[in-house]
Order: structure tokens, then C-alpha cells, then sequence
């Protein structure tokens, strides 16, 4: 999620809660194209996900980086053989220097042992030429994700395949507060199990018939993080699910589902995300042809 944030900051500057109107004007047409254009830019972005190079999970209290094949986390051959040490103490996370300047911390020279990681407190990225790289936790595991700038799959990325775009799938919500909140198992990607909170469901209509869907944690940044699985996940869109955001209710308890910014996980694009799978509760019965889709390749 904290890759995507850039993204969703831009869309909500741009892009409001208008009320429902199952017409596909040639405005709405735009406003959708423009998000299809937005999401684009997003992956190719820096905080994107198509210049992913490496993820490598911390098992060691000591862990050595860099391009050489004897170190415990390989980077791309264009980096020097050794640039440093990833340390794991407790909850914290340190880098050691090979040599001086050879590793840049927050774009910084930094000849020190540096605490590059400190859950709520302390998250530096770490560089050296056109690679990035920083401390991710997933549960309760530590791991590396490594960026290159030079991506060559930014060169050729310039289109997602969508279904044609259709105003009856914005749908009004309402919101069911849960006076006693949830806690839901969610797997990821890499086998983990998460923890994850649930403070009420949106409920929606789509031909006469009632649905619900669950979003993930509290509002943020004035939207709910919704995972979302359909009759169409494994066929014509991903099997593993997609994303929405749902705007939050307005004073009046309503908002607005668009499926047609039902978007694919990062886990389409690299083999180095962590995506979240749908939970039970939002797997829905029905062919939500709306959104992003998935052919198999990039």
C-alpha cells in the first residue's frame, strides 16, 4: 500500500464524488481515461512497482549486499562486488559501508553505521548509481526491496488492458459500521499471513441483487483500501483479485463504488511485490466486467 500513495494522492486532487448517473457521458469517459493515464505514469513512477530488481528476505542478523555472487543478497552485476552490510537487531535495521561514499543513504554520503530502519520511526533508502533500495516488513518479516531507475521494463510499459469503460458500474454505497470490529487472516504473495482490521462493510446494489465488501484498516487519506475477487478473477482479469479506493461517505452516509478503477495488484508486473489476496468476505458471486484486465503477460 505505502507505494501507492503518490498515486492516490494525485487522483484525489482530480477526481471527485459526483452523483450517480448510469449515462457514460463523454465527460465521465474522460475523467476514467485520465485515471487509466494516471495509473500508467504511477507504475512507470519512482514510487512505482516496473522498476522492481530484487526483493530479499532478512534471515540473518548479518547480511551482506552487492554485485558478487558470494554475497547473502546479489544485486545486478552493474553495482560494485561488495557496498555493504545489512544488520538485524531486535527490531532494528543498520548499514555498514564497504568504502566511503560508495553508498549514498537519503542521496547523503555517509561513511557511518547508519539505522536505516525503525518500525514508526526511521525508514531511509539507501543508493548507489541507478539502484534504490530500502527495508520493507511484511508481519513479522524484515526484507530488502531493490530498485533500478534504469528498469528496462520502463522503456516499453505504456498501456493496461481495461474493459470498455461504463458509468452502471459506479454504484451508491452506504456504510455499515461493525460495532464490534473484525480481525481478518490475509495472505499475501510469499505465503504470509496478515492481521488485518475490519471496521465495517459498504453495502451496494448491482442489478436489484445486495452485495457488501469489506475494506482493509481504517480511512485513509479520505478513502477505504478495498481488495476485491469477481467471476472474472483467473479468467479475464487477475487470479489473484483486484484493488479499489473507495471515497468515504459523505454527511449524508453515501458514497460511490467506481469498478471502473478496479485496478490490477503490483504483483501482475514484478515478481517482487508482496500483493494482498481478497479475504472471504469479498469474494463477490458475480462478473464484475469493469476495471482493469489481466491477459497473462505485462
Amino acid at each position: 500500500m505505502t507505494n501507492s500513495l503518490v498515486f492516490l494522492a494525485i487522483l484525489l486532487q482530480i477526481i471527485g464524488c459526483s452523483d450517480s448517473d448510469t449515462t457514460t457521458s463523454p465527460e465521465y469517459i474522460s475523467e476514467i481515461e485520465h485515471w487509466q493515464q494516471l495509473r500508467v505514469d504511477s507504475l512507470k513512477g519512482q514510487t512505482g512497482f516496473l522498476n522492481l530488481a530484487g526483493l530479499f528476505w532478512i534471515n540473518n542478523e548479518v547480511s551482506s549486499i552487492g554485485a558478487d555472487s558470494t554475497n547473502s543478497f546479489v544485486f545486478p552485476a552493474k553495482t560494485a562486488k561488495i557496498l555493504g552490510q545489512i544488520i538485524l537487531k531486535n527490531d532494528s535495521v543498520w548499514f555498514v559501508q564497504h568504502e566511503p561514499g560508495l553508498v549514498k543513504v537519503e542521496g547523503n554520503a555517509n561513511t557511518d553505521t547508519t539505522l536505516i530502519f525503525l518500525e514508526g520511526s526511521v525508514s531511509l533508502s539507501m543508493s548507489s548509481e541507478d539502484l534504490h533500495w530500502f527495508i520493507i516488513k511484511r508481519g513479522t518479516e524484515y526484507g530488502v526491496r531493490l530498485k533500478d531507475y534504469d528498469h528496462p521494463l520502463l522503456a516499453t510499459f505504456n498501456h493496461i488492458d481495461t474493459y470498455p469503460i461504463d458509468a452502471k458500474w459506479r454504484v451508491e454505497a452506504t456504510w455499515e459500521d461493525y460495532t464490534d470490529p473484525k480481525t481478518v487472516t490475509v495472505h499475501n504473495q510469499v505465503g504470509m499471513e496478515i492481521e488485518q482490521q475490519v471496521l465495517g462493510a459498504l453495502n451496494f446494489k448491482l442489478e436489484g441483487e445486495s452485495y457488501k465488501l469489506e475494506p482493509l484498516g481504517e480511512v485513509y487519506a479520505g478513502e477505504h483500501f478495498v481488495l476485491i475477487y469477481d467471476k472474472t478473477s483467473g479468467h479475464e482479469t487477475y487470479g489473484s483479485g483486484r484493488y479499489i479506493y473507495v471515497p468515504a461517505v459523505n454527511e449524508e452516509g453515501i458514497t460511490f463504488i467506481d469498478f471502473n478503477k478496479a485496478y490490477n495488484p503490483p504483483c501482475v508486473y514484478t515478481e517482487y511485490a508482496t500483493c494482498l489476496f481478497p479475504h472471504e468476505a469479498n469474494r463477490l458471486p458475480i462478473s464484475i466486467e469493469a476495471g482493469e484486465k489481466y491477459s497473462g503477460t505485462h
